[in-house]
């Protein structure tokens, strides 16, 4: 792949070196990376789109409401408690020992408090990286699910773990072991090309039952060496929320319903989608009481609306 300086893509596009930097630093460019501290951008990268322009379709005010606040950085919000609850949620399935407090403590004020057991590091930057993930799907919330979106995804998630850094891994990329399915790499990216192809055909009627069909199939190719699951659960959250679909977050606590769902979603969907269902009705009363709170903010002074 060839790739363009700042200033070479900043002319191609008609706009700043400056919009262009800011574009790399909130992972709006597929694939953009940093090199000795230099971007370096695809040649065929596509301007993104600015976050104020008008949308091609009707959104949800759920979608416009999450959008706004993340553009404001807004704290106490649904998207506060979206990015909090999922990054918790999420990674504690994946054994991250951080608590909800301390999910939340580093979101709001980018520290962490000394706790009086030992922390790993690889916990914050897990977390703190899901922040990133997150703000990028919903930066890109309308846009159709690509190999590249799905890549760019695996590459926030893991940038700077233990893991990338000991070469456990390799960032962004389709893992190079044949799979536990038989495939090698080059059908491992064929199968999934494939399967994200099929699903966007479906988006004419999009249901939740379609939406966990590809998250199921997506798990089963397992395309990368480690981080499928916060890849697959992101893409869930982006999914509901592009296609005005209640959203939910499977807590960890439901870690073992949730997987037996994902191995007999083919013989019994009704497993998987009654954890979800559960789900989606937790996740509505949490938000109106999230309504609640954003409501009850002082109306003067630096916090007013």
């Amino acid at each position: 792949m060839k790739y363009c300086s700042l200033s070479e893509t900043a002319k191609r596009w008609g706009v700043s070196k400056t919009l262009v930097r800011r574009y790399c630093q909130q992972g709006r460019i597929i694939k953009a990376k940093q090199k000795d501290g230099v971007w370096m951008i695809p040649e065929n990268a596509a301007k993104p789109t600015p976050l104020n322009a008008p949308e091609q379709k009707e959104t949800s005010s759920l979608v416009n409401q999450i959008t706004y606040q993340c553009g404001k950085n807004n704290h106490f919000g649904i998207y506060e408690y979206i990015q909090v609850n999922l990054a918790y949620s999420s990674s504690r399935m994946a054994s991250n020992r951080l608590t909800r407090q301390q999910v939340e403590e580093v979101y709001r004020t980018n520290k962490l408090t000394s706790s009086f057991e030992p922390v790993k590091v690889d916990d914050i930057i897990e977390i703190v990286n899901h922040f990133a993930a997150m703000k990028f799907l919903v930066e890109n919330i309308n846009e159709p699910i690509t190999l590249d979106m799905i890549q760019n995804i695996h590459s926030l998630l893991t940038y700077g773990t233990y893991a990338a850094r000991n070469k456990k891994l390799v960032v962004g990329e389709l893992r190079i072991g044949t799979s536990s399915y038989g495939k090698v790499p080059s059908e491992i990216e064929h199968t999934l090309i494939e399967l994200i192809e099929s699903y966007e055909r479906k988006k004419k009627g999009m249901s939740i039952e379609k939406i966990l069909d590809f998250h199921v199939r997506f798990e089963c190719i397992r395309p990368f060496d480690d981080y499928n699951g916060r890849v697959g659960r992101l893409l869930l959250m982006k999914e509901c929320l592009r296609h005005q679909i209640d959203p939910f977050i499977i807590d960890d606590k439901r870690r073992g319903e949730y997987l037996k769902g994902i191995r007999e979603w083919k013989d019994d969907p009704s497993v998987l989608l009654e954890v979800v269902n559960q789900a989606q009705d937790r996740f509505r009363i949490l938000l109106d009481t999230c309504r609640l709170m954003e409501y009850s903010r002082p109306t003067t002074g630096r916090g007013a609306r």
